[in-house]
């Protein structure tokens, strides 16, 4: 059941489309979005003849106050209109970065709903710092839209990305509420040369989805020289699929975090809505 969405903005050209896109989900479930217009300041400096705060950082950080709460108001009157129960929320962000900022707010929220970035631009590098601190802190799923992309909310067709591990079948048990709305889920198992035992899980969590009501199939695909993650974004083109559900997979005890490759290439690569579970 998703009841509460929170949307993180992150100055990129994606924002628009992942605000979109939790509109329509909040329609379709009867849920509150709120989004998060953040304002990162720098840290107060010591002035240098005493330990009285530098006056230049006090008039910078009243600069980024006002042209948040400007991007705040037009966020208000861009949503004014909408049949959905919204809320813009002004986050400052001081001490803690913006991303991490985010994560917190996202403890109570039942998804949050980012801006993606394709390549690896400095845009991308943002989009992924929020990701990584969402996906990693929050203990929150995180569905990632790609800039451009006309998703369609709910889902008609999804594809599930499946191997054995806590992460996937997190990924699974939180996007319940999304696959309960397909027409059809292909549950996909990429066979990376553990074919029997991927193939009998895959059975497995079909079966599971099935019981709760989902119209799921299992899948199974070869690599054939391929990634796992282009093994599975060629299938859900194929699927005409509008969702790809799918475990993150990082290193939570790192600051610089590391996502796993099949992780970071569908996050890089993904034309369509990603909804990742760790």
């Amino acid at each position: 059941m998703l009841k509460d969405l929170v949307v993180p903005m992150t100055r990129s050209a994606g924002d628009a489309d992942a605000l979109n896109l939790a509109l329509g989900l909040a329609s379709a479930h009867a849920a509150r979005v709120e989004v998060l217009e953040l304002v990162d300041l720098p840290l107060p400096l010591a002035h240098p003849f005493g330990l009285m705060p530098d006056m230049t950082t006090d008039a910078a950080n009243e600069k980024l106050r006002a042209d948040g709460e400007r991007r705040a108001q037009a966020l208000r009157q861009r949503l004014a209109g909408e049949p959905v129960d919204t809320e813009v929320r002004l986050v400052e962000a001081l001490y803690v970065e913006a991303p991490r900022m985010a994560a917190l707010h996202a403890y109570y929220a039942d998804l949050t709903v980012l801006a993606g970035a394709l390549g690896d631009t400095r845009e991308a590098a943002l989009s992924h710092a929020y990701f990584v601190a969402l996906l990693l802190e929050s203990g929150r799923p995180v569905l990632v839209v790609p800039p451009r992309c006309k998703a369609q909310a709910p889902p008609r067709r999804a594809v599930v990305a499946w191997q054995p591990t806590r992460e996937a079948t997190r990924a699974v048990h939180d996007a319940m509420p999304l696959l309960l709305g397909t027409e059809a889920v292909d549950v996909v198992v990429v066979d990376t040369g553990n074919g029997r035992v991927a193939k009998e899980s895959g059975a497995q969590i079909a079966a599971h989805l099935v019981r709760h009501g989902v119209h799921a199939e299992l899948v199974l695909r070869e690599a054939r020289g391929a990634t796992v993650a282009s093994t599975l974004l060629d299938h859900v083109g194929q699927a005409h699929a509008q969702l790809l559900v799918a475990g993150g997979y990082g290193h939570s005890r790192l600051r610089e975090w590391a996502l796993g490759g099949v992780t970071r290439e569908l996050s890089m690569s993904a034309a369509v809505p990603v909804f990742y579970g760790h």
